[in-house]
């Protein structure tokens, strides 16, 4: 709930899965569009919320013209998309100027400690989670992106992490 709360407008959530979000979108927003690689996943996800456009697409690749959302939500996905600068850049695109981007994601720690568990444990972690890279920066991949920061919120020890941003 807090990655969606004072949303409002036209949303696009990536890597929806099976729509755990999707119940917690405020009444200020007038459309929501879910996609996700996984059909199966979509397919559950049509129970939680009616009135949800479901569309299997890749991040990489999103099927929407320009400037098609005020915002864009997502959730644990940046860290499993194979080339996360290319879904970012897509996300920018079907972004209106002056939109949000939410994000909720694994991230590289600061904690050298951190990192280094991190580091250890992605190989394995990768093949068993469905393609995961906890030691991802993911911060640093928005901000190279072109996003304005709004909001950094350090989760679970400074591995997880609220990102907000806008695009310029």
């Amino acid at each position: 709930r807090q990655l969606v709360e004072g949303l409002s407008g036209r949303v696009l959530e990536v890597g929806a899965g099976t729509g755990l979000a999707l119940p917690g979108y405020p009444d200020a927003v007038t459309s929501v569009t879910a996609v996700d690689v996984d059909l199966g996943a979509l397919l559950r996800a049509r129970a939680r919320r009616s009135g949800v456009a479901l569309l299997q697409a890749d991040a990489q690749a999103l099927p929407f013209p320009d400037a098609s959302f005020d915002a864009v939500v997502s959730s644990l996905v940046f860290c499993c998309v194979d080339a996360p600068a290319t879904a970012l850049a897509e996300v920018g695109r079907v972004l209106r100027p002056g939109g949000e981007l939410r994000l909720l994601e694994h991230v590289r720690a600061s904690s050298p400690v951190l990192a280094l568990a991190q580091d250890l444990l992605t190989p394995a972690w990768h093949r068993l989670s469905g393609g995961c890279r906890l030691n991802r920066d993911t911060f640093r991949l928005v901000e190279n992106a072109g996003f304005h920061i709004v909001r950094r919120e350090q989760r679970l020890g400074g591995v997880g992490e609220f990102i907000f941003a806008r695009r310029p």
